[in-house]
């Protein structure tokens, strides 16, 4: 049963997701308004593979040691649905594997497989999944599902008030259309995967020490995940290089 530190943590949480929810950068805005194209877009979906394809098997690590019950069985569903084992909760859901609805939307961009496969992780991305990996293995399971929570709790804002109208608006794909499964699905997934990730906060945060840190490792999260997407914008729709080394490439 959650106790008063933890169900004050998690509505905590949640504000300092929403204060740092990526709905509201400029990349997202400018997409849903019609001035960026998909290119940008792909860019994003490449690095988000990278990142995927790198804390996905840390699952293995936060089952091991989350309590078990309820917190196991969340990481266990979870996984499944990312590798298209089950179908998340909700009528007429199907199983749907989500490294491949990346791979379906990059390619109908341009990209093949291969290419995703071997672009290089860019910085903030690459720092981004190694705070995630390192707060799987070494946070109290609280502060784990708190920084899940900012992540997968930002995806049905953005894609119901970004991502999807803009499709439809400016590219004709319609919610049902393949090309955009990955953002209609996670714009329904993560709905239910963020509440539950919150509801086990406000169980597992009992402390003031867990409830601090909980708080300091949502909000490098948060800041971490804009800072991303902030690398993507000033590349792809900006066009700002980084200064390099002599004789170095992009």
């Amino acid at each position: 049963m959650a106790g008063s530190i933890g169900r004050e943590t998690a509505e905590k949480v949640v504000a300092i997701r929403e204060k740092w929810h990526t709905k509201n950068h400029p990349f997202f805005l400018d997409f849903a308004a019609g001035k960026i194209g998909l290119g940008p877009v792909a860019a994003m979906m490449v690095q988000h593979y990278q990142h995927v394809r790198r804390v996905l098997p840390v699952q293995g690590i936060a089952y091991y040691r989350a309590a078990e019950g309820e917190a196991r069985r969340f990481i266990l569903e979870n996984l499944a649905e990312e590798e298209g084992l089950m179908a998340g909760p909700g009528d007429g859901r199907v199983a749907h594997d989500h490294m491949e609805m990346i791979f379906r939307f990059c390619r109908a961009t341009g990209l093949s497989d291969e290419a995703v496969k071997r672009t290089r992780q860019l910085t903030t991305w690459r720092a981004r999944s190694y705070f995630y990996i390192t707060t799987v293995r070494d946070e109290p399971f609280g502060v784990v599902v708190a920084m899940q929570s900012t992540q997968e709790g930002q995806q049905p804002a953005l894609n119901g008030e970004r991502m999807l109208p803009a499709f439809k608006k400016y590219h004709g794909f319609e919610i049902d259309h393949p090309t955009i499964e990955f953002f209609a699905e996670h714009y329904v997934a993560d709905a239910d995967h963020s509440s539950r990730q919150i509801d086990l906060v406000a169980k597992l945060v009992n402390d003031e020490a867990t409830a601090k840190r909980a708080l300091e490792v949502a909000e490098t999260a948060v800041r971490t995940r804009w800072d991303c997407i902030t690398e993507i914008y000033r590349r792809e729709v900006l066009h700002q290089a980084d200064p390099l080394p002599p004789g170095e490439a992009a």
